[in-house]
């Protein structure tokens, strides 16, 4: 396979990957605390090729040799952390997220996080627990379920410390979300139903970090995040963007499947030539 065949085949196929990653943002555009994913790209084996000294003309400016790649592939997949827009629904359940932090949950598998605060209720004989839409138990700071009593509504504050409240009766605090923030966002693995995990042997510490919520947020050290009840975030995609990335991925594809073209017709003028 000639150069040119080997340089659009890799570009494409780096290409193609770009276009699932769209088509994956664009799928959950309406996804409650979806964050967008990006691609990089890097050239692929660049290297200077030398100019033999025929090259070496008087007048010259340009410096001697020229830049041969093979094309260029995927080379990093990130998130975009930022915040997405908040939406109040006024649901008790519904909590949302102000910051760079995510929720910590107990799955059959281990701990996993998550940014959707989409919680419901699993009743538990005359208690309820806090879980996710999924069943995943919401968990505390103490790193056990937060249960809520018959008869009690729940309230949740900013700092995410829930109080079981009774008409004539004293709020009763029931615990505290966790909130972690993500160190290293780029090594957290997404699972299924927007769930992040640990890579397998890593170590919890150095890529999340458990945030106390409850200090004095006059501090500028203090973490800038805040747990909002009765809302919901919605997804950081923007349709505007994603259609700009997808007609530039789309572009660049269509020019490397034309460069695949033509080298297989310079092969195929190159096989017909008779002696």
């Amino acid at each position: 396979m000639n150069q040119t065949m080997i340089s659009a085949a890799v570009s494409m196929n780096g290409l193609q990957r770009k276009l699932d990653i769209i088509a994956d943002n664009v799928a959950n555009l309406n996804t409650k605390g979806y964050k967008r994913k990006t691609a990089s790209f890097a050239d692929v084996l660049t290297n200077v090729q030398q100019h033999n000294d025929d090259f070496r003309q008087p007048g010259r400016v340009t410096p001697m040799g020229y830049t041969l790649g093979y094309g260029s592939m995927l080379t990093d997949l990130s998130r975009d952390m930022s915040q997405g827009s908040l939406q109040h629904t006024g649901v008790s359940t519904d909590v949302a997220l102000q910051g760079n932090a995510l929720f910590e949950v107990g799955t059959p598998t281990g701990t996993a996080w998550m940014r959707e605060g989409s919680f419901h209720y699993i009743i538990d004989e005359d208690e309820r627990i806090l879980t996710s839409a999924e069943g995943h138990p919401v968990m505390s700071t103490n790193d056990t379920e937060i249960r809520i009593p018959a008869g009690y509504e729940m309230k949740i504050d900013e700092a995410g410390r829930v109080f079981g409240v009774k008409t004539g009766e004293p709020d009763e605090e029931l615990g505290q979300i966790k909130v972690v923030r993500p160190l290293k966002p780029e090594l957290l693995v997404q699972t299924e139903n927007n769930l992040y995990v640990l890579p397998q042997g890593a170590d919890r510490n150095t890529i999340v970090e458990t945030l106390n919520l409850t200090g004095d947020r006059s501090d500028p050290n203090a973490p800038h995040v805040y747990v909002m009840q009765g809302m919901l975030e919605e997804s950081n995609v923007s349709m505007v963007d994603e259609m700009a990335d997808l007609i530039q991925a789309q572009r660049a594809y269509q020019l490397a499947s034309r460069a695949l073209m033509s080298g297989d017709a310079m092969w195929g003028l190159a096989n017909s030539l008779r002696a």
